[in-house]
């Protein structure tokens, strides 16, 4: 029996950006999130600042996130022009 070759998994073109100023920490996104990508985060000084943070390796992009989230605090962005933008900010 012949083995078949893996192809590498295929980024998406887009994938999901949280602005944390106007996220409250539903926890919608949370829940529609087919790859479990995204991470609440609760600082301990302050319990009422909640906010979603998105793996951006994991994120696939399907937008489902950013399409039921209530607060609309979540941007579907190229990745390729966030990961050109990125480089700059952390070299």
């Amino acid at each position: 029996m012949a083995k078949t070759k893996k192809r590498p998994k295929k980024r998406s073109a887009s994938i999901a950006i949280v602005r944390s100023d106007d996220c409250t920490g539903c926890e919608v996104c949370i829940v529609f999130c087919p790859v479990d990508c995204i991470d609440l985060k609760e600082p301990s000084d302050n319990p009422a600042e909640r906010y979603v943070l998105i793996d951006k390796e994991t994120c696939i992009g399907c937008t489902l996130c950013a399409r039921y989230c209530p607060w609309e605090s979540i941007d579907m962005v190229e990745r390729k022009a966030y990961e050109e933008d990125a480089a700059f900010v952390f070299i």
